[in-house]
Order: C-alpha cells, then structure tokens, then sequence
C-alpha cells in the first residue's frame, strides 16, 4: 500500500484521533517548569486536600493513614493561557509514584482568592508524566498530553482537554520508540 492511500484509511478509521495527533511533537515537549513557590499556606491546603482525595484518586496504598508521599510532592507552575497559570502538583517519592519516578499520580490545582480548585486528578486518569502543553487551547486553556511508560520503547500518551470544569482525557495513543525514531499510532477512544 502506497503511503497516500494508507494514510486515508488511517484517517477512515480513527478521524478525530488523527487529527488530534498530528499536532503532538514525537519528542517529549513539555520544557522545563519552573519550580513554584506556594505558601505555607497554600502547600498545607494542597497537602490536605491531596490527603482527602485518595481513596477518589485510586491510590489505595495509603489506606490506614496519611500517605508518605504527600510530604514529598513536587510543585510546578503551569503556563495554561496568558495570565492563566495554575500549579501541576506531582506525587513524590513512594506508592503513588513508580519505581524509575516517571508515573505517578498527579494533580493540576488552582487558587482563586484562598480557594483550592482542582483541575486535573487522577480520578480523571491524570497520571503518568507531562508530555506536552500544546499549542491548541480548548475553552482558552492549553491542551495537555501526558505519557505513561510502558518500557524504554513505548509509552501510552493521553490528550486532554479542559471541559471548562476539569481536564479530561480525549484521545490515546502509543507512541513507540526505536533506531528508526518514533511515531504515534491512535487507539481506540478511552
């Protein structure tokens, strides 16, 4: 099968998928985020709320008290839209965080005023690792693609979008890695 033709059919088979990919870098994009720099305050608001959340979250290695690695998580700033900046909070080290520190739990929070306003979590399937803040923007905020390791030469990619409430995964692929490059191939919807 020519190159054209094939790519017709893939296009038959997964429209929305396609076109949702053709856009996400074959190389990991997220850039460097800047440390953020919360509050006391607003850490131990995070902190707790993180806390409350996780039987929701699917993260039942806390059970029988506060988690370990709720002391250790990890706060970026997350440039969503100009003037929109919320704070993608990772899960430090321990059960909610795999071995090699690529796939754990994690958490897009918002302050408004002293309010917490979540975002993103993991009961949405937010997990993994940032992949990607893409260029388009659904109800003005940045898409976002999050890679989940499967081994050194593939890893599941979820895209995301923002519903106006919460981010939500939209489309999955697997991006596969090998001497040749990589490249995306669309799955079934989630």
């Amino acid at each position: 099968m020519r190159p054209i033709p094939l790519l017709a059919f893939l296009l038959c088979l997964f429209p929305q998928e396609s076109a949702i990919w053709q856009h996400v870098p074959l190389e990991p994009s997220a850039g460097e985020l800047v440390t953020a720099a919360p509050t006391p305050r607003q850490l131990a608001t995070i902190k707790r709320a993180l806390a409350a959340r996780v039987k929701l979250d699917n993260w039942p290695c806390a059970e029988g008290g506060e988690p370990d690695w709720i002391d250790k998580v990890t706060v970026d700033e997350l440039p969503l839209a100009p003037l929109v900046t919320a704070l993608l909070v990772q899960a430090g080290p321990g059960c909610a965080r795999g071995g090699q520190g690529a796939n754990g739990a994690m958490w897009i929070v918002q302050f408004r005023r002293d309010k917490l306003y979540f975002l993103a979590t993991p009961e949405q399937h937010f997990n993994g690792w940032l992949y990607s803040l893409q260029l388009e923007r659904t109800r003005g905020v940045r898409d976002i693609v999050l890679g989940w390791h499967m081994s050194a030469g593939e890893a599941i990619l979820t895209y995301f979008r923002f519903d106006g409430k919460l981010y939500r995964p939209v489309a999955v692929a697997k991006i596969e890695f090998d001497d040749d490059g990589a490249k995306i191939v669309p799955q079934p919807a989630p």
